[in-house]
């Protein structure tokens, strides 16, 4: 069983929350689930935010970003990728040595959320003593608990419970039928979190359960 903690951090401390100074509606999602020491986070949304172009410019003019370039547009938002040199970031670097794995991240110009899967508690105290002590970084742990998956009929983890649950809402509400009878937004609502959320969470949720049946 793996632990998943939720830890809130100050703008200050991550580099890309100065990229949309001046728009108070926008937000930043990491989409990259797992930190690598080298080329980490290479992929980013950013919502609601009224210029972009701004924000290409202030996520380039960044020491710790050596490019950026825009893969996706939405209504709501973009989808980029971005290249990092080495030591992004304190935070990353003590989640890594920790041994962790960002399942989500969601910031602004005030404050960061991520959620870290770590695989025991002691790897989570020594990511909030280190990151505390040495790093200098105002964290705050928001929730701990110990994750729940579900098996296949081979034995191997399929999803875990917000995945399952997700799904089952998306199929409950008609989100797959053809043609569909509910939106993200119903979904997101009926889960009472952000569409970006509910989106990734869905997509996750698909792929891990169709690699399972693919690979058997």
């Amino acid at each position: 069983m793996s632990i998943i903690a939720t830890f809130t951090v100050s703008a200050e401390s991550f580099p890309l929350g100065s990229c949309i100074e001046n728009q108070p509606t926008a937000e930043i999602e990491i989409e990259r689930i797992v930190p690598l020491r080298q080329k980490t986070i290479p992929f980013i949304f950013v919502w609601d935010h009224t210029d972009f172009e701004q924000f290409e410019r202030a996520a380039a003019s960044i020491p710790e970003i050596e490019w950026i370039s825009q893969l996706e547009t939405f209504t709501d938002g973009r989808l980029y990728k971005i290249s990092w040199t080495d030591g992004v970031s304190p935070l990353i670097e003590e989640i890594v040595d920790s041994e962790g794995a960002i399942l989500s991240a969601r910031g602004d110009t005030t404050a960061w959320q991520f959620e870290l899967r770590f695989p025991e508690h002691t790897n989570v105290s020594a990511f909030y003593q280190d990151v505390t002590t040495e790093s200098e970084i105002d964290l705050q742990l928001e929730s701990l608990v110990q994750e729940v998956t579900f098996q296949s009929d081979t034995g191997g983890a399929l999803l875990t419970s917000k995945q399952r649950r997700a799904l089952e809402v998306a199929l409950d509400l008609g989100y797959y039928d053809v043609p569909r009878e509910a939106h993200l937004n119903d979904v997101a609502e009926a889960l009472d979190i952000s569409p970006s959320a509910t989106s990734t969470r869905l997509r996750r949720g698909c792929q891990q359960f169709f690699d399972q049946q693919l690979n058997k």
